[in-house]
Formats: C-alpha cells, structure tokens, sequence
C-alpha cells in the first residue's frame, strides 16, 4: 500500500513513539510525535490542555496539526491514542498514508503508562477500568486502520522489524483452496488474505437465505465483526451481533443456552446460519450451538486465530468443556465454508501466534516430515506474521486434516493420530483450570511428553526428541510444566482418548510418521512425565 507518510496510531502504551522514533531512524525519514508538538505549541502540556480548556478544544488543535503534518514531507507520525477516533482525522490519516494501528492488550497498556501522570483519560478513581472501557470503545475505530499489528511481548525493536517487512512486502499471499471431500457434507476451506470482505456473497451462494448470526468474543468482535457485518448487508442478509467473553471459560452449557435464547430473539430458523468469528472457543462453542439448535442449522467458520486456522475450524469437532474434561459434551457437526483470512493474524499476540505453531508443528510429525522441515527455516517470518509464509502453514496444516477427517470423519480410528500430544496437553488445561497454558502450548507439552514416551518405549531414538524440542522452544513454546505431576494423572483420567481405562496414546516412530499405542509400562509413563515437570528448586 502507497502512501507518502507512515502513521502509527493505538492506545496510549501502545509503543507509537518509542517505535515510530526507531522506524523512522531505520528509513531515514523524519519523526513527528502529534501528542509532543501539541504541547510544545501550547506551551502547556496535554493534561493542562484538557483541564483548562477541555478536549473539544484539545481536538481542534489535534485535528489541524495532523493536516499540517500531512501536508508536509514524507515522514513517520505518531498521533494522539484518540486521534484515529475522529472521523475526519480518521479519512485524512488513511488518505495521507499507510496507517497502523499499534495494538496491546489491557494489561499489558496498564503496564506500560503506570508510571506516567499526564494521563489525562486515565485520571480519577479506578484507572484499570477506565483504560479496558477506552480500549474497548475504540477497537472498532482502530479496526479501520490499514494495518493492526500487537505490539504485546514485543520490544520496540522487534515491531520495528516487523513493520518494516510488512511495509516492504507489496504481494497478498497466493489464494488457496482446500477441500474437504465428504459427500454431501463436502466444502471448502479458503485460505488468503481479504476473506472477510468477501464473506456476505461466499455465504449467499451457498443458498443460505434466512438470517446470519454472528458469534464472536469480546476480544475479537471489536475488531472484525463490523467488517463481517458490513460483507453481509451488502449481501442481502441482516446479521445479528452476539458476543460471549473471551477465553475458554466461554466453552460452557451455560453460555450455549445463552447463545440459544439469543437464536430464539433473532428469528434465526433453518434456512438461516450461524458464522463462528474468533478463535477456537468461539469455533467450538458456535458449531455445537449450530448443531444442536433446532437439531441443526448450517454454520460458517470465520478463524481469526493460527490455531482454528489450523485445526479446530476444520473437521467439524464441536462442543463445550465440563468442569472435569474438555470437550466432554459434543457433537459432529461439519461447516458449509471455512474463511482463513490470514491478514488477522498480525493482531494476534505473540503468544497466541506461537500457540498456533505448535499445531503446526504436530501435522509435520504426524504426517509431513517435509512440512517439519519447512517450518525449522521459516521461523522467523512464521513469529513476524508474514502472510506469504502462514498462508503455506495454513494451506499444508489443512491439507493434512482433510486428509485424516476424509478417512475418519466421526473419529473411529484414524483420525485418532491428530490426537499427538492431546491427551496429556487437555489434561495440562483441565488441570491448571484453563487458563494458565493456552491450548498449542499444552499441545507442545503433550507432544514433548509423547516423544518422551516413544523413546522410552524404543519406538525411536532420543534425536527426534531433541530435534522437536528445539523446534519448540525456538517458536517460544514452554518446554516444563509448572503444576504438580499428581493433579495431572488425575485429569488424565477423564481424557476421552482413555478406552476401556487402558491408556492409549498417539507415539512417533519418525517424523512423518506415528502410532496409537496402549502404553502400559508405568514406569515409562512416570519417567515422561517428569520429563516435562517443573525443574528442582534453585
């Protein structure tokens, strides 16, 4: 995207100034900080601003300094947390430059400004909520800019270098087809950036003619639910917009009923469809409402995680969590159309990114040792978010559960080898009371755990341990566990991958390559757990 200025914009905490300083000195382009040449041309600084004059008056002056830094050479620009928010100033950035918006999550912001008092929108009794409550009316505004990018465990370096191949790169990732061939339950999983855009018409010609529900979380509605919403206006359809909180917590009965009643208020019938827009929560949660709301409506899957991309958007597994297991209580419900729109991941924080990974890195050792690897060179534009390179992981990870689910679609045998790594990782997330390990990071725990075990048991040599390792621990992925042993054997006794109270597990024999396997050498099992147990003391 062309245009003659750079321009950051984001919360306060967001890291405008420290990276729009270091990315201008890196392109040899002049900075221009909005907020410190307001100050220094009021000879007052913002806080004052707003206390003495107020901020209609402090917007006024925002909006005509960014028309004069627009109107002047080309540069970087760092403006106000709120300057993007005003439409005029919003049409005028956009049309001046290529704007990215630097995003963060709540905490991470709070951390950020704590030690700064010239927080004027942050003054007064319970900062925290102001800020979340400010974040959250201001995502949708955010959402415009030509690029989101999270800035959350990043240093202002490593956004640096990130902007600047998203800035170089002029090509969108090749689009991709995957099909699902299941007869009459067959479809397609598209891969690309745009998707979303496109959602509306893609929708309607699959024949769905009644009313479209949107389900999305918190975290992610702010961001892409209007660009969804508006797809499917211009499409004909009237969408209705039902968020739940963001996090596994949400994968519950009891916000399935929520979401039931809400179907129920909105007229949604049979001729209607549910579409899943965020991650693997909302994917989860979403298809099994589909599948059971009047014994099943179609449903569109929208992933704006790497983890749903890769696996749980496709395959159509769908349920909710029970206190004592994950995914307990489900059903088999396949999508009519998955939409992996790849330019969301660049908002995603690292964390989440590198979670994803880790199933990424499971269908190279199940499957594709070339995929495997692919991925050990292309580390480091897989953590920048580059499209071109997570559009192939994407395109390879689908290919691999088409594969699987084409042979096994209702999970008989088969399909069990997408279990690597599962069964201890749901065990790691039902013990530590989902919330302390993200899904791919239990996963990468799991698998470190079942190669373990695959060595132990002589399947393997100890290299493929190794190697796996360090693929993980370069993608930033946990390699130790930090919760007791003991709790974990307990929730491994709830895994669904237990039959008949005998312990089966999915063990690698190559990479590229892997067995199910009833294990019933305890003193094996033991030894691979420890091997991913918390490290001694001091």
């Amino acid at each position: 995207m062309s245009g003659r200025h750079i321009v950051l914009t984001g919360m306060m905490g967001s890291g405008k100034t420290a990276v729009g300083e270091r990315l201008a000195r890196r392109l040899g382009l002049p900075f221009s900080d909005a907020d410190s040449l307001l100050e220094a041309e009021a000879g007052k600084p913002i806080a004052d601003l707003f206390a003495g004059e107020g901020e209609a008056h402090f917007r006024a002056l925002e909006q005509q300094l960014i028309a004069r830094l627009l109107a002047g050479p080309p540069g970087v620009i760092a403006t106000g947390g709120g300057a993007f928010i005003d439409p005029e100033n919003r049409a005028r950035l956009k049309a001046g430059g290529t704007v990215v918006c630097l995003l963060a999550d709540a905490e991470t912001l709070l951390s950020r400004v704590a030690a700064s008092a010239h927080r004027p929108l942050l003054q007064g009794a319970d900062p925290p909520s102001r800020l979340r409550a400010l974040l959250k009316a201001r995502l949708p505004s955010y959402a415009e800019a030509h690029h989101l990018l999270d800035t959350s465990e990043r240093t202002p370096d490593d956004v640096v270098d990130l902007l600047r191949r998203l800035l170089q790169s002029r090509e969108a990732p090749t689009r991709q087809t995957v099909r699902v061939a299941l007869g009459d339950r067959s479809y397609d999983v598209l891969i690309g950036s745009g998707l979303i855009e496109e959602a509306g018409e893609r929708i309607r010609a699959l024949g769905v003619t009644g009313r479209v529900a949107i389900v999305t979380d918190d975290g992610v509605g702010p961001l892409y639910a209007a660009r969804l919403e508006r797809s499917l206006r211009m499409a004909g359809f009237e969408p209705t917009h039902i968020e739940v909180p963001a996090g596994e917590a949400s994968k519950s009965l009891e916000e399935a009923t929520r979401l039931y009643e809400a179907f129920l208020d909105a007229g949604l019938d049979r001729h209607g469809a549910v579409v899943a827009l965020g991650g693997g929560v909302v994917g989860d949660l979403a298809g099994f409402v589909a599948a059971t709301f009047l014994r099943g409506i179609a449903h569109v899957q929208v992933p704006t995680t790497l983890l749903a991309q890769v696996d749980s958007s496709v395959g159509g597994k769908v349920g909710v969590n029970l206190p004592r297991g994950k995914n307990l209580v489900g059903a088999f419900h396949q999508p009519r159309l998955v939409l992996a729109d790849v330019s969301c991941l660049r908002s995603l924080p690292v964390r989440q990114l590198r979670a994803g990974l880790a199933e990424v890195v499971k269908y190279g050792v199940i499957a594709d040792a070339a995929l495997f690897a692919w991925l050990e060179e292309q580390v480091e534009p897989l953590l920048a978010a580059e499209e071109r390179v997570l559009a192939e992981a994407v395109a390879a990870s689908c290919r691999i559960k088409a594969r699987v689910v084409e042979m096994d679609e209702r999970d008989a045998g088969p399909r069990a080898i997408l279990n690597f790594g599962h069964t201890v990782g749901h065990a790691i997330e039902a013990a530590s009371g989902y919330g302390r390990y993200l899904h791919g990071e239990a996963v990468a725990l799991g698998m470190l755990f079942a190669a373990e075990l695959s060595v132990r048991l002589g399947l393997c040599d100890r290299a493929l341990r190794e190697r796996l390792a360090l693929l993980l621990r370069r993608f930033g992925l946990p390699g130790r566990l930090d919760i007791r042993i003991e709790d974990l054997e307990k929730s491994m006794g709830y895994d669904k991958k237990l039959k008949y109270g005998m312990n089966y597990f999915v063990l690698t024999k190559d990479i590229g390559s892997v067995t199910v396997t009833r294990v019933s050498n305890r003193e094996a099992l033991q030894e691979s757990l420890a091997s991913i147990g918390s490290p001694p003391a001091g």
